[in-house]
């Protein structure tokens, strides 16, 4: 819960920050691409480990 909660308050300061103009638009991208893409990886990860423990 506590990670939902973090992750949702980056996004909104990322959109803050992103609206008054501190951080420009090609920065903010690449950082949420690559957040979401590692994040992707690490459930996929997590998934691959808990199905390799369930049957084996």
């Amino acid at each position: 819960m506590i990670e939902v909660i973090g992750g949702g308050l980056v996004l909104i300061g990322i959109a803050y920050a992103e609206n008054k103009g501190w951080v420009d638009k090609d920065s903010v991208s690449f950082v949420l691409n690559v957040g979401m893409q590692s994040g992707i990886c690490v459930s996929m990860f997590y998934f691959i480990h808990k199905l390799s423990i369930l049957f084996l």
